[in-house]
């Protein structure tokens, strides 16, 4: 395997000639190559081998497809510049969030696998690997950024301006005893790091003290130690140099074993009677008591062999701060709980009405509502999310075929069979479970005929239609539609005078009189008006109404009841008001609280909404289907999520007590990039629920520290409904307009208690390099009296 790995490698390394398409049609030849950090894709183009290549692209962001994917290639097929017999030397290499994409034509079959199989390899080594790894990877990357003359050394001045990029700010004579100390390990490469170093010295900067206050607890050394301080720079370095030179393998956890800390009120430093290793029996009472698994001793040495990185703690079936520090950062150890995440485990067998399902709204835009463009790979990133209800504006093309355009608008429209042929090839990368595609139609008859034409060419038997829809008397279950399309869209004439359209959510083209049969047939979901609770229980199940953010939130305050049984039996849609031309979205927990199962969102826009609905849809396998809780699925339900005092909750709950440690974090991000003063952050914790369960409470801020900042700030909250409650984790810089530098959002339920660490997400809920480190503790407080 390494064999064929280094094989690859070469490959890359020595680059080759690829077309390059643009998605006007203009084509040219490029050089593509991997750098030799292994670090990024370089192009040249010309022929020129250049190490000066203004094209670099970090491979962590890029996605590799091979074949007719991106909306290049089927504009390029369309215009007639490839063939289709050619989809076996073209590939595509997406990058900036899969907005942008680089469309390559090889020459022959062999050089176009090497590269797709070589880039998938080297894009999932460095997204794959277990947090630590990452990191790792992450600092030599940065080393390698600063490294600006190549020779694989730092000076000081470099060395100072990476720190300050890293969000460490140091005074000079710190700074200079670091160096200097850190330089005694070095000899012949006095005044400057190589990146191993660098690394080293970077994680000893970096000493997690709470870790060690952990081992502590259960070595039995607790009263002996005040590591739970939080060290200075300073204090390190005063007894740094002879540690180094009694040896020349010296780690971070073997320096801060020997450190003294200051005297605190009521505690005693360390002495040489404290122990910084937890035994296999101490290991085992640590996961019991802490992270509520019950090992036996068997099942904890293999944990301490997995984790702890030193030889002798693997020959001692002993864990060091190095070991813990591993396995906290491990996925079983994160805060969401493995069997939620990687799974789906809840009953996919009840009416598609009883689940909460991953909505998008205007699909086809990738900016704001006024400018940009209508494009195919929006839907792919939203599928790729596990989205699953698509929607499609679909209007009469000037060359008479059906395009997707976002009417009295700039953007540019999109032939609708290109978007089409991309939705059925990422339909179900990410969930077999069935999706919508909401047709809002305002073409003519005739185009219409095509619409059909185009859908039935593309997925055939997969379409769920009308015929099958009207012999069941209720929505099927998930399970029973796994990879099916469901079409929902409007069928009543707009002329038929038994509807009234005078409250008319979503505007229907005045042109079209009558929809073609042809597309009839194909929509199994029917739009129709919502005229109040009293029709819609005319409604057959098939029937959906789409109702304005306004109106929902209307009867979410005035008929929350009614609002909840309707969803029992009929799917609701709720669509963000018009002016919201910025693509901001709606609020979504009160409307999920009601049942309403489609909340559409701006899946392109990074905010608080798209927060709670990643953390809601990461649920279940992040399979887009949550099963609604029996409290909104019972059919003589009482329950008013508006309420305290409802009988419900008084007859039936008693509140959770929810214990939150914030403890610390770590490699927080700068503001921006180009900013040059450090953060001084500060972490709120934002409870979304039932009214009676909102909340919110905060840290306060540590100055001047995105590096380890150490808060030990304990938050307590009453959860009267678990199951509706999501928890928001943001990490805010106090200097600048509470900036957000990382964000988090989880379900209640798919919580784990215990030390756990979380990896922030940035407004768009991509992975970052920084953590914030918690304890999480749930009380019964009807159990404890």
């Amino acid at each position: 395997m390494d064999n064929i790995k280094n094989i690859l490698l070469n490959k890359l390394q020595e680059g080759a000639l690829f077309v390059k398409l643009n998605d006007d049609g203009s084509l040219n030849e490029g050089f593509f190559y991997i750098c030799p950090k292994l670090k990024s894709l370089c192009y040249n183009p010309s022929k020129n081998f250049s190490q000066n290549s203004t094209n670099e692209y970090l491979l962590k962001d890029c996605e590799v497809r091979a074949g007719f994917k991106t909306d290049t290639w089927l504009k390029v097929l369309r215009l007639g510049k490839v063939r289709e017999q050619q989809g076996d030397l073209v590939f595509s290499i997406l990058h900036s969030r899969g907005r942008k994409s680089l469309d390559l034509l090889a020459n022959d079959i062999e050089t176009r696998d090497i590269w797709v199989q070589g880039l998938e390899m080297l894009i999932h080594d460095s997204i794959g690997k277990p947090y630590t790894k990452i990191t790792d990877r992450w600092l030599e990357g940065l080393f390698n950024e600063a490294d600006r003359d190549r020779n694989g050394l730092l000076c000081k001045d470099e060395v100072h301006q990476l720190l300050e990029k890293l969000n460490v700010r140091l005074t000079t004579d710190e700074f200079e005893q670091y160096f200097e100390q850190t330089d005694l390990r070095l000899a012949k490469l006095r005044g400057r790091l190589r990146v191993e170093d660098f690394i080293t010295f970077y994680k000893i900067l970096t000493y997690r003290p709470e870790l060690m206050h952990i081992i502590h607890i259960y070595s039995g050394s607790c009263e002996l130690c005040t590591c739970n301080g939080n060290p200075t720079i300073s204090i390190i370095c005063s007894v740094l140099s002879p540690l180094i030179e009694q040896s020349s393998a010296v780690t971070p956890a073997m320096i801060l074993s020997k450190l003294s800390f200051p005297t605190h009120s009521g505690t005693i430093p360390i002495s040489s009677m404290t122990n910084n290793y937890m035994t296999i029996e101490e290991v085992k009472e640590f996961m019991l008591n802490e992270q509520k698994q019950a090992l036996s001793l068997a099942e904890i040495a293999e944990l301490i062999k997995k984790f702890d990185p030193s030889t002798e703690g693997k020959e001692c079936i002993e864990m060091g701060v190095d070991g813990l520090r591993e396995m906290l950062l491990s996925d079983e150890n994160q805060l969401m709980k493995p069997e939620h995440r990687n799974k789906v485990y809840q009953d996919m067998t009840q009416p598609l009405t009883h689940y909460w399902i991953n909505t998008s709204h205007n699909t086809y835009l990738c900016a704001s509502q006024m400018v940009g463009k209508c494009t195919g790979e929006s839907y792919v990133q939203a599928l790729q999310r596990g989205c699953r209800s698509v929607e499609l504006d679909l209007h009469d093309g000037a060359d008479g075929r059906p395009v997707v355009r976002h009417a009295y608008t700039f953007i540019k429209d999109a032939y609708l069979g290109e978007i089409l042929t991309q939705i059925k090839q990422f339909a179900f990368c990410a969930s077999p479970y069935p999706l919508f595609l909401n047709l809002e139609n305002h073409c003519s008859n005739k185009q219409q005929y095509l619409v059909a034409k185009l859908l039935l060419d593309e997925f055939g038997s997969s379409i769920y239609t009308a015929e099958e829809a009207n012999a069941c008397t209720s929505w099927p279950s998930p399970e029973q539609l796994k990879e099916r399309i469901i079409i929902r869209g409007r069928v009543t004439p707009k002329n038929d005078s038994s509807i009234d359209y005078s409250n008319e959510d979503e505007c229907f083209d005045p042109d079209v009189s009558v929809i073609c049969k042809d597309l009839a047939a194909l929509i199994a979901c029917h739009n129709a008006t919502f005229k109040g609770f009293t029709v819609a229980k005319k409604y057959k199940h098939s029937q959906s109404s789409s109702l304005s953010e306004n109106k929902a939130l209307t009867l979410v305050d005035q008929r929350t009841l009614d609002l909840i049984l309707n969803n029992q039996r009929l799917i609701i849609r709720v669509y963000p008001s018009a002016y919201r031309q910025d693509s901001s979205n709606v609020e979504t927990v009160s409307l999920w609280n009601a049942g309403v199962q489609m909340v559409a969102l701006n899946f392109q826009t990074g905010d608080v909404s798209m927060s709670l609905n990643h953390g809601r849809f990461t649920d279940n396998n992040q399979c887009g289907y949550i099963l609604k809780p029996a409290i909104l699925r019972e059919s003589n339900t009482t329950f008013n999520p508006n309420s305290c005092f409802t009988a419900y909750l008084l007859a039936q709950r008693r509140p959770l007590k929810l214990e939150l440690c914030i403890i610390s974090a770590q490699h927080l991000p700068k503001r921006n990039q180009h900013d040059t003063s450090p953060v001084s952050p500060f972490v709120k914790v934002k409870i979304y629920g039932v009214r009676c369960d909102q909340n919110e409470q905060k840290t306060s801020a540590v100055l001047t520290n995105g590096l380890n900042p150490i808060w030990n700030h304990l938050m307590q909250f009453s959860i009267c409904i678990p199951e509706l409650c999501l928890i928001r984790f943001s990490v805010k810089d106090s200097d600048k307009s509470n900036t957000d530098l990382g964000q988090y959002s989880i379900p209640f339920l798919s919580m784990q208690s215990g030390y756990r660490h979380i990896r922030l997400l940035d407004r768009h809920n991509s992975p970052t390099t920084a953590t914030l480190f918690v304890h999480a503790k749930v009380i019964n407080m009807e159990a404890t009296g």
